[in-house]
């Protein structure tokens, strides 16, 4: 019986160890909230070029699984997983609905660049599906983030005709480490799809009468 009352009286120690032991544990992980920002400020002068007719934009259709508010990440080459931590602080949609036409605006492409539903006319409608938006992890390669949009640029005359169907990847290496890099990277490559989808634009020509 001796041995086992020596058991006994160990329990209250071993008990206050572990409680002492929890009170030394770290803190939870914070989440932490960004957004996708693209450079919205023209880097040259566009007044002395024709630009290309009033433009609907109508809101980005966001595939899955991007369509969450969590960050996408892929860790290995079976499928994605969320950060559970890092989330976009606006809806998906509307983030990059805003976002692309901000670049719009910004870069002069076109006469105006006007939401869905607006009641001023616009001679041409830009449907935008966000294909991937993912932070790649994956140990075989240096950490990157990449952006996949299909752009589909709508002519709204009486022809209706699609003057542009075109899909960009880009891919920019993430400079730092944390989830605020991550995104730092992933709205670049946005920036230089934007580029790549303006660059792809018909030449500009009259309105069509209406």
């Amino acid at each position: 019986m001796r041995s086992f009352r020596g058991v006994f009286r160990l329990l209250p120690a071993l008990a206050l160890a572990s409680l002492a032991a929890c009170g030394t544990t770290a803190e939870p992980q914070q989440r932490q909230a960004f957004l996708v920002q693209l450079d919205s400020a023209a880097g040259g002068d566009n007044s002395q070029h024709k630009l290309m007719p009033a433009v609907s934009v109508a809101p980005v259709v966001v595939a899955a699984p991007f369509s969450g508010r969590n960050l996408v990440v892929r860790q290995s080459d079976f499928g994605y997983a969320v950060d559970p931590y890092s989330e976009f602080a606006a809806n998906p949609v509307s983030m990059w609905t805003e976002a692309l036409r901000a670049w719009l605006d910004g870069h002069r492409l076109f006469e105006r660049v006007l939401p869905t539903g607006s009641s001023a006319d616009a001679s041409l409608t830009l449907e935008t599906t966000l294909l991937e938006a993912v932070i790649d992890r994956r140990n075989a390669q240096p950490p990157t983030s990449r952006v996949t949009m299909r752009f589909l640029l709508i002519d709204n005359s009486s022809s209706y005709r699609v003057l542009l169907d075109r899909t960009f990847t880009r891919a920019e290496a993430i400079q730092g480490k944390g989830a605020e890099s991550e995104v730092a990277a992933l709205s670049l490559a946005a920036a230089h799809v934007m580029r790549d989808f303006a660059n792809a634009l018909p030449a500009p020509v009259d309105s069509p009468s209406r």
